[in-house]
């Protein structure tokens, strides 16, 4: 039987994420988790907090407090958001554990006595009026590929090419906005991606089938296909771990080394004792989930990590690489503060409404531009209109009828139609197509809101005493109820609390399960019939505004 580690790219402790990061990564990897639920899976979500790195350590100067207590800070945050988001994280933790510590330097160990751990000759820059090194994403300046400003010290968001800050036209500190930078050599760590290059292209050949997202097959030959060349593990920064090897005390961990190891020292976290059943197991399929900025982080050197550690480590088996959320074409971002964050977001929305808006507008094969207006038609004319408003006509038809209604069961062709969406639903679950599995529970309601419109149950209602009659609005009442009670269940990993509140209706509790589709319905015709959602008000609209 298969085992399950879901996890999501590890959010940055630099400040609260925005709806861009949440979209990106941990929404749909817990909407993911909760289908393994749902389908009673052996699975565990693994997520926590990235907390190293220069930002996080000139964020903590500007604010007068500590790196460390800062990103724990942004942790507390973060975590208390995500629970109020009803993300089901089997944990969520910290890159700067004590278990993660240990997971890195056993890793770097076993690199380094395996011959992947190069020492090199390093260029660094260093702007003379802040008087410290600038960390990839602290130097900016033209693309030398693609000419795009903007183009950070490691990477160009625009063309997507690995830099190096050496390379960049026209730099200058954003910190201080500066130009008066030099390039001081300095002596780094590195992992030999050049030497792995084989391995991981054969690693890549082999799972990229496994519902790889277009956008990490195609960014990830193009670099395999260019050459890979020896990635930098180590920076002359104050933040981050030691480096445990003679001639480098002066020198920490780089951010992105420890943070991709922090899948496995946050599992460890959660449990020392059973770790090891999930990350060294034949059994198990690893499900990353991240936006494309990540991708070559976790197609590349998280696997040269893994493969390089010749440790029986699990290797990752799918890779889905969302594109970005925009507003107004724009990117959202934390350091540009571009969109609205997930704090502001449920101070104004109930989980659910932004849950499914995001979900329907899930940016899997092209970038997605994300507006009031956008927000507002989703929830007033689908969750609205076509599902809370069918919920609600078949529950209280129902209840006035509840007589006529002991024994609820589907039939003819209307049956049909409706085990051939759920089937969908199913498919592009299994093939992680998180966008089309909730247009097919979108496309139920829809089904029986057609079934209302042709045979109008209210006009038969008034004639019950005929038993022709009876027996046509109890068959039409049988796929109605049917369709509720299924949507109720298929619709937990979307919109968790609104499925709740439909299974109360059936006296049903706690997370459902796939298999209950097919057990008998019972309805609490007691309960009070109450409308599932509303509609987008103007003082939200207001609200929302000013962001």
């Amino acid at each position: 039987m298969s085992k399950y580690i879901v996890t999501s790219a590890l959010p940055y402790a630099e400040g609260v994420p925005h709806l861009g990061n949440f979209i990106g990564s941990i929404l749909p990897a817990d909407v993911y988790y909760k289908y393994l639920r749902l389908m009673d899976k052996d699975a565990i979500f693994i997520c926590g907090s990235d907390q190293h790195g220069t930002p996080i350590e000139i964020q903590a100067l500007k604010k007068g407090i500590t790196p460390q207590e800062l990103s724990d800070s942004i942790h507390e945050r973060t975590k208390e958001s995500m629970s109020k988001f009803e993300c089901t994280f089997t944990f969520y933790g910290k890159t700067n554990s004590d278990k993660n510590k240990e997971t890195v330097y056993y890793l770097f160990d076993k690199l380094n006595k395996n011959g992947y751990i190069d020492k090199v000759d390093d260029i660094q820059p260093y702007c003379n009026k802040d008087k410290l090194f600038l960390a990839d994403r602290f130097i900016e300046g033209k693309c030398p590929v693609c000419g795009a400003e903007g183009a950070r010290g490691d990477q160009c968001d625009n063309c997507g090419s690995l830099l190096n800050a050496i390379d960049l036209i026209d730099p200058h500190c954003k910190i201080c906005g500066g130009t008066d930078i030099s390039f001081k050599k300095t002596v780094n760590l590195a992992l030999d991606l050049k030497k792995l290059q084989p391995k991981i292209r054969e690693f890549v050949v082999d799972r990229m089938n496994n519902n790889w997202s277009k956008n990490a097959i195609k960014k990830t030959l193009s670099y395999i296909d260019g050459g890979l060349k020896p990635r930098d593990i180590t920076r002359s920064i104050n933040w981050g771990f030691d480096v445990p090897l003679k001639g480098f005390e002066d020198k920490k961990f780089y951010v992105w080394f420890d943070a991709v190891i922090g899948y496995i020292g946050i599992t460890r976290e959660w449990n020392e004792e059973r770790w090891k059943d999930y990350w060294k197991s034949d059994e198990t399929k690893l499900i990353q989930f991240m936006g494309k900025d990540n991708i070559e982080f976790h197609t590349m050197m998280w696997p040269g990590i893994l493969i390089g550690s010749d440790d029986g480590f699990v290797l990752p088996y799918t890779i889905k690489a969302y594109e970005y959320l925009t507003s107004t074409g724009i990117k959202f971002s934390k350091s540009n503060n571009v969109g609205i964050n997930v704090e502001n977001s449920l101070e104004i929305l109930d989980a659910d409404y932004w849950r499914f808006v995001l979900l329907y507008k899930l940016p899997e094969t092209s970038d997605t531009d994300f507006s009031i207006e956008v927000l507002k038609d989703t929830i007033d004319k689908i969750m609205n209109d076509k599902i809370g408003n069918f919920i609600n006509r078949v529950l209280t038809i129902a209840k006035s009828n509840s007589t006529h209604l002991k024994e609820i069961k589907t039939s003819g062709d209307y049956k049909d139609k409706e085990s051939e969406l759920i089937k969908n639903y199913e498919d592009n679950f299994n093939n992680i197509n998180i966008r089309e599995a909730l247009h097919d529970l979108i496309d139920l309601a829809e089904l029986g809101n057609s079934l209302i419109s042709t045979t109008e149950p209210w006009k038969l209602a008034k004639k019950l005493d005929d038993k022709d009659i009876e027996s046509e609005f109890k068959d039409i009442l049988g796929n109605l109820i049917t369709t509720v009670y299924h949507i109720g269940i298929l619709s937990y990993p979307f919109i968790p609390k609104a499925s709740s509140e439909i299974l109360s209706y059936f006296n049903i509790e706690g997370i459902p399960k796939f298999a209950q589709m097919e057990e008998g319905i019972t309805v609490n015709y007691e309960k009070p019939v109450k409308p599932l959602f509303e509609k987008l008000s103007k003082d939200k609209i207001d609200r929302l505004s000013k962001f």
